[in-house]
């Protein structure tokens, strides 16, 4: 008579070890290699910033999605007859997470704080041509532009434009409150942001995941090491290129190799002499192999560039040798310059990205041939925004630099050196007015052609050395899913993003 009650004791534990296991939480570490300076994208500029909160936790009205596409998000839909007058229809039942609706009138309180100059906002630019923002009901609302706007979708789309309640607006910094599908649990000043679920997420069935935990391994090494340990499943942002070769061999990993926007320059402090001459600048590009660079710094992986549109956009064209590696050229020009002797510069970097050291010596090795002397000097991530870049929110006047270098994450980014206020300090009023044409010329050719005029301008003035496009480089455990192959935006997206049945 005991066997068969043991037998339904058994069959019990085992359907409860059953269930058990398939309550488990859904969870995955992911590893990135800078942690955010803050998580208010409405303070900083920082991919970082970006890479954990950006359509992870709060969202925008539109979406670029995976392929690059514009998708209605926040907005179900929206309707224009004239390109200047923008109706968006909200999501109806839309909730942030602090239990409130989304209602319109949040819409017009976000973007309007974005337009005001107090508020120092990291992309004003991106709001310049909104006229008035009229709230017609609950959920709908309609932007009126003072002249027709190429980008405006985009920028409603991007990381600066994510829409909040006006009651947390002191809280983004640590705590930020959105739409998206997961919230901020926990942050580990060094160490780790968690981010668990929203059950209430707008998108049904999403996310698949209960709880992301990211962790910050700015070493590449560190980085492996923690993937093959088991402490990480995702290395989404710091993998070194030297990794690939071998972690794709290794069936435990699916290795993902793809394109990103992330142009990585070395800029020239184009307000300091003798960086403010364009002949110098012209010799510090020809006096850079930038295919070495590539070669030597990230083990061959990066497509060289010459200008700043890259490969994902469809008005780029390929100008990797419009300034073709040319020392001798570049001595020339040094001498036509008042420099025969050559000079002496700093080159400032910030270590938390491999890629700024490794190009860094690879470079200074090449300009001392053509008589520049460059001394590395190496510096914390907010010691780099607040003195390099210059944020205003630090009370900086002027970028403290000579050389520097960091790739510029952000898509359609090519407004930057239209700004004569931007880190670079490039002041060319004929680019200021080709670029003003080029957002507000609808027709695709016509700003095609506008959009070759710039990159052209761009190699020829060069205000920073356009070196290469950082690839995509992603290791997962196998068994997860869901990852984009491409980053057309700087956003980890992880709402779609799980572990598949056979785990």
């Amino acid at each position: 008579m005991r066997r068969p009650a043991l037998l339904v004791v058994l069959a019990a534990w085992l359907a409860s070890a059953v269930s058990v296991q398939a309550q488990a939480p859904r969870a995955l570490v992911v590893q990135a290699a800078t942690e955010p300076p803050g998580l208010d994208l409405t303070a900083t500029p920082a991919s970082a910033t970006a890479g954990v909160v950006l359509y992870n936790v709060q969202e925008c009205l539109v979406k670029v999605d995976a392929h690059g596409k514009l998708v209605p998000w926040l907005a179900e839909r929206w309707h224009t007859a004239d390109n200047r007058h923008y109706t968006f229809f909200l999501k109806k039942g839309v909730r942030f997470h602090n239990g409130r609706e989304l209602r319109a009138a949040d819409v017009k309180f976000v973007i309007e704080r974005a337009m005001n100059p107090e508020t120092k906002h990291p992309y004003p630019q991106y709001y310049a041509n909104i006229g008035d923002i009229i709230v017609k009901d609950d959920y709908t609302i309609t932007f009126s532009l003072k002249a027709p706007a190429a980008n405006f979708l985009l920028n409603l789309a991007r990381q600066g434009s994510v829409i909040y309640p006006r009651e947390a607006v002191d809280t983004l910094k640590s705590a930020p409150i959105g739409t998206g599908p997961f919230t901020v649990a926990d942050w580990v000043r060094g160490d780790k942001i968690v981010l668990k679920r929203n059950p209430e997420y707008h998108v049904k069935g999403l996310p698949k995941l209960d709880q992301v935990t990211f962790r910050f391994i700015p070493d590449p090494n560190a980085a492996l090491a923690a993937l093959k340990a088991g402490d990480i499943d995702v290395s989404l942002f710091g993998l070194g290129p030297e990794h690939v070769a071998d972690l794709k061999k290794d069936g435990r990993y699916e290795v993902i190799v793809g394109e990103t926007t992330n142009d990585v320059v070395m800029s020239m402090n184009n307000s300091r002499k003798p960086f403010s001459d364009v002949r110098v600048r012209r010799a510090i590009t020809h006096a850079i192999n930038k295919a070495d660079v590539v070669k030597l710094a990230m083990f061959g992986m990066g497509r060289v560039i010459g200008s700043n549109v890259d490969p994902l956009n469809p008005y780029f064209v390929d100008l990797a040798n419009a300034v073709p590696y040319d020392p001798a050229r570049a001595k020339k020009l040094l001498a036509e310059a008042g420099y025969p002797d050559g000079f002496s510069a700093v080159l400032k970097v910030a270590p938390q990205y491999y890629y700024t050291v490794r190009a860094g010596e690879v470079i200074t090795d090449q300009l001392k041939k053509v008589g520049v002397n460059v001394k590395i000097e190496q510096i914390e991530w907010g010691q780099w925004l607040d003195r390099v870049f210059c944020r205003p929110a630090s009370g900086c006047k002027e970028p403290d630099y000579d050389l520097t270098i960091i790739g510029h994450a952000e898509a359609w980014d090519i407004g930057n050196y239209a700004n004569p206020k931007y880190y670079f300090r490039y002041d060319s009023p004929r680019f200021q007015e080709i670029y003003a044409r080029s957002e507000t010329t609808i027709d695709d050719k016509a700003r095609r052609d506008l959009y070759v005029q710039m990159q052209r301008m761009l190699a020829d003035d060069a205000p920073v050395v356009f070196l290469f496009i950082h690839p995509r480089l992603v290791a997962a455990r196998k068994g997860v899913t869901g990852l984009w192959k491409d980053l057309p935006i700087p956003s980890a997206d992880l709402s779609e993003v799980g572990w598949s049945p056979a785990r």
